[in-house]
């Protein structure tokens, strides 16, 4: 492995061992490819993560004027979070009190227990409602001042637009309240209801288990029991790196999923673990959270990936290099591999002429 990826890998862990850490150490006392390392920590949204997690002596061998740049993100970043926790806290309440059952998803959920504030850029919000009660979610929101955007939360979307968003993708068109703060123009809401697929509907049955309260930061934030918590994380993860609607925009070779996974999972106890496993196999979701701990292994390798790997490989593999065209269903091999192409930054182009606003 290349000294700058093991840096960043290493760099991005929220919880290093002490072996761990000492070896950090030393692959900052080398000389390294700075410009590279720092590239690649904005383009997969680590900086924050990295810098976050670095002790003061640590933080010494980053050139001052990228230190800096880190602080002063992680400023922001900091900022941002605290808005979103707050809303998303009092989204929470006006919730329950409807009557309805939600849950915080991925970075409301990692903003609290998992990482400090200033650690993980959140674009948005995301939050987990049944399909049968959108209606009264969509009151709640209204009455909160929101309304569905594809601008940013200027116009409202139209019907056709909803219906487009419905039909092709596993959420609704996201909700927008803008605030105009230097740090952040709006609150964003991203609502899934759809755990897994349309062929799979578990969505009620994940939400009737109940909830628990995750609590850091000064901040409760109701979520997915763990368990299911981190089955959605493999099945968000194997959606984006599977489909072209994602892996078109580059999307799926996002470093930061497979940390927020890696990070997750350090977390769990041995009974917690046994859970998971009982909650995959459950929920007949042996095929995402596979793929899923495939590539994680890739970057983090342990043995114990590979023994859960051997505890829900489904009988034909071939799926972890292919990606299925939307439109046509066709299904194509990778054209480079998962772990290298992580790493390219050389777009050209062919990059910047895609119109990404096509659903097909």
């Amino acid at each position: 492995m290349r000294s700058e990826i093991e840096l960043i890998l290493l760099g991005s862990v929220a919880k290093r061992s002490e072996e761990e850490d000492e070896r950090f150490t030393e692959l900052l006392k080398n000389k390294q490819d700075w410009a590279w390392i720092t590239g690649q920590l904005i383009r997969h949204r680590l900086n924050g993560n990295f810098y976050s997690g670095m002790s003061a002596s640590q933080r010494n061998y980053i050139v001052n004027k990228v230190r800096q740049a880190f602080d002063l993100m992680s400023c922001c970043y900091e900022a941002a979070n605290k808005e979103n926790l707050i809303f998303f806290q009092t989204l929470n309440e006006k919730c329950n009190k409807a009557g309805i059952v939600t849950a915080g998803l991925k970075g409301v959920v990692f903003n609290t227990y998992m990482y400090p504030l200033g650690a993980r850029r959140s674009n948005d919000m995301d939050i987990l409602v049944a399909e049968e009660d959108l209606k009264v979610f969509d009151s709640v929101m209204r009455e909160l001042g929101f309304i569905q955007s594809l601008d940013g939360g200027r116009t409202e979307a139209s019907r056709r637009e909803k219906m487009i968003q419905i039909m092709n993708y596993h959420d609704l068109v996201p909700y927008f309240k803008r605030i105009e703060l230097p740090y952040l123009d709006c609150l964003k809401v991203d609502v899934n209801f759809q755990f897994d697929t349309k062929e799979n509907l578990v969505t009620r049955a994940i939400l009737d288990e109940g909830t628990q309260v995750y609590e850091g930061n000064g901040y409760r934030i109701q979520g997915l029991k763990l368990p299911n918590h981190f089955s959605h994380l493999c099945v968000h993860f194997y959606r984006e790196a599977s489909n072209s609607l994602w892996t078109s925009k580059v999307r799926d070779v996002d470093l930061y999923k497979l940390v927020d996974i890696e990070n997750t999972f350090r977390g769990f106890s041995d009974d917690e673990k046994l859970a998971w496993i009982e909650n995959v196999k459950k929920y007949k979701l042996e095929k995402q959270c596979y793929f899923t701990i495939y590539y994680l292994n890739q970057f983090y390798p342990c043995s114990i990936y590979e023994k859960l790997m051997g505890l829900i490989k489904p009988e034909d593999t071939s799926f972890v290099n292919k990606i299925v065209m939307v439109g046509d269903k066709r299904v194509e091999e990778r054209r480079m591999s998962f772990y290298d192409q992580t790493f390219d930054m050389n777009y050209g182009m062919d990059f910047a002429e895609r119109d990404f606003t096509k659903v097909f």
